[in-house]
């Protein structure tokens, strides 16, 4: 579509607010914005002289608008941090946010609820703390708090076996648990301190170290010294995570407090976390800029991506620079929470200070991901340049792509294809293919060979296949290799770089070669080599399960008394297969670990 096109389109956009969004020709999502006037705003793009190069970018890159309209702008808002995370488009400012993210989660709809480490964020029920972007921290966390506040760690399914059993773990006899499942724990108490821990974790410290005072004294005065002096425990244990808080501001204030440095096409967010006012903690997030160098439009997608994922609210987020339209943003953030949110940008005073201390390491910190990013791109480049050496390819193979079979006696048998581009797994290229030939054929040479002459013929009509790599490497030695070299020929792709790489010595072998050739250990050539073998291995496997796993469900196994999960997957790796189990016989069944009525029912079932 022409840019005359576009701004037709534009001037036909409603006069309301909400969210639009800039597609290329393939209607692929480039930008996602939201305005209080979506005509106003989005004729604003097609200016004679627009501001910024990244507006003139979008426009010459887009074919088509799109628009949806909303009753409110926080509404917009909403929709608008929604449709960024699905779309995930070149144009918006992202922070690199990939990751799954733990969280602490506490289980509010049990009897007896536990705090666990977890990576999901969905149960009904359950409050999250988090997420926290250090996983290691977050389980020493986890540890002090329940030396703190003892409670149960042990599953619903091993608790209801403990209480049949009336039997204690070892938690129970060294005062780290009050014992459910043997009738000693407390309700009441139990309840007191699953809200001392949500109130910790809030940074509400101060008010869990009196409620514990007052609880030491009660009992004191109680003679109940024994109670007191575990409730004196307590409070140093406590009163020691608190000691290592630095004093930050003014004592009560719940403070989130952010400074940008922004160098080139990368910038860092600098997190610092302010509970009772007390610095309790920092996080940096290194930022996309999406071609912009806009500091208000990088905060403000920041914000809004940042907390549309939040459990833990502050009182008052403190920032470096204005935002777009801050006032929806507060009013956004503050449904929420729930309560309202002050957003604060200071020009002086000790807010200010608290802010370029932030800036001030949030430059340190980008300084690190870049010598770290230039280290690890300058190993990656070694071993690829390594690779071609070794290997005599006429450049570093930029795009490498590596093979594995797995299969039992020829059942289930698949292949996989994964795909490294520099030197990095590309994930949205891996390919797994299940094998026509290998039913009761146990013969790995003829499935390797399927596989690739499958994927080496595929790449000219298949855009999934579109890109050749440079190299490919098999998993195996020599017998792979001539399986490969076949495939190669049959498919007419010689001209592409081939290696076998043997587990048992780490021998690479290639075509023509003499003998194998040996990467120098601990170099950076045999690591990657490892890297991408160990993937294939991995994503083969897992091909694999998934598809034995479904056939045991699909056998009519679930209708059998008795056969749950753990037994199919029993079943599963024992025999391998659902034939063989159909094979096996009753003292067959017996001898894998099912018991004999089941084992009978089993053999009803399947014949």
């Amino acid at each position: 579509m022409a840019r005359a096109d576009l701004l037709k389109e534009a001037k036909n956009a409603p006069d309301k607010p909400g969210v639009y969004l800039f597609k290329n020709r393939h209607g692929r999502v480039l930008y996602v914005g939201k305005a209080k006037v979506l005509k106003k705003r989005v004729r604003s793009y097609f200016a004679k002289n627009p501001a910024q190069s990244k507006v003139k970018r979008l426009v010459e890159a887009s074919e088509y608008l799109d628009f949806y309209v909303t009753a409110t702008e926080v509404e917009a808002l909403v929709l608008e941090c929604n449709l960024i995370k699905q779309y995930r488009p070149k144009f918006n400012v992202s922070y690199m946010d990939d990751k799954s993210y733990p969280f602490l989660a506490v289980s509010l709809r049990d009897q007896w609820p536990r705090v666990r480490f977890t990576r999901e964020k969905h149960r009904s029920k359950t409050r999250y703390f988090g997420p926290y972007t250090n996983a290691h921290a977050l389980r020493e966390t986890l540890d002090t708090l329940l030396k703190i506040f003892p409670l149960r760690t042990c599953s619903d399914s091993v608790l209801e076996r403990a209480i049949k059993t009336d039997r204690a773990c070892l938690y129970f006899h060294i005062g780290r648990c009050p014992g459910p499942c043997v009738g000693r724990a407390d309700e009441a108490e139990y309840s007191r301190t699953i809200e001392r821990i949500c109130a910790f974790l809030e940074g509400r410290q101060e008010q869990v170290v009196a409620d514990l005072g007052r609880e030491m004294e009660a009992a004191s005065v109680a003679q109940a010294y024994a109670r007191a002096a575990v409730f004196r425990d307590r409070i140093q244990a406590a009163s020691r995570v608190r000691e290592k808080q630095r004093v930050a501001v003014d004592a009560g204030l719940n403070q989130d407090i952010f400074g940008l440095a922004v160098d080139s096409d990368l910038g860092c967010v600098q997190w610092l976390k302010v509970r009772s006012g007390k610095l309790i903690g920092s996080e940096d997030f290194i930022v996309n800029l999406a071609e912009t160098d806009d500091d208000t439009e990088i905060l403000t997608s920041f914000i809004k991506q940042y907390y549309s994922t939040r459990t833990l609210w502050p009182d008052e987020i403190v920032l470096p620079g204005r935002l777009d339209e801050p006032e929806a943003i507060a009013v956004w953030l503050s449904e929420l929470r729930g309560r309202k949110i002050k957003l604060t940008f200071p020009q002086r005073g000790l807010k200010r200070r608290l802010v370029d201390m932030a800036t001030e390491n949030a430059w340190h910190s980008l300084a690190r991901y870049k010598l770290r990013a230039d280290h690890e791109s300058k190993t990656l480049m070694a071993a690829l340049l390594q690779l071609q050496d070794a290997i005599g390819l006429p450049a570093p193979p930029a795009t490498i792509e590596c093979y594995d079979i797995s299969n039992i006696g020829g059942e289930y048998a698949v292949g996989s294809m994964v795909v490294f581009i520099g030197g990095q797994a590309a994930k949205q290229a891996y390919r797994r293919f299940k094998i026509k030939g290998g039913e009761g054929r146990p013969d790995d040479y003829a499935m390797l060979k399927e596989v690739l002459y499958r994927r080496l013929t595929h790449d000219v009509k298949d855009p999934k296949f579109a890109a050749r790599p440079d190299l490919i490497i098999v998993d195996g030695g020599k017998g792979q290799l001539s399986a490969a070299q076949e495939a190669f020929e049959a498919a007419g792709a010689e001209r592409i770089g081939l290696a076998a790489l043997a587990k048992q010595d780490e021998e690479l072998f290639i075509p023509g070669a003499a003998g194998p050739i040996r990467l120098p250990d601990r170099s950076p050539g045999l690591h990657l080599v490892q890297r991408v073998r160990d993937e294939a291995h991995r994503f083969a496997v897992e091909y694999h399960r998934n598809l034995r796993s479904k056939a045991l469900k699909s056998s009519g196994l679930d209708d059998v008394p008795g056969v749950g999960r753990k037994r199919r997957q029993l079943l599963l790796t024992t025999f391998g297969s659902l034939k063989k189990v159909r094979e096996a016989t009753e003292s067959d069944l017996v001898g894998a670990g099912l018991p004999r009525a089941v084992a009978r029912k089993v053999k009803d079932k399947l014949g």
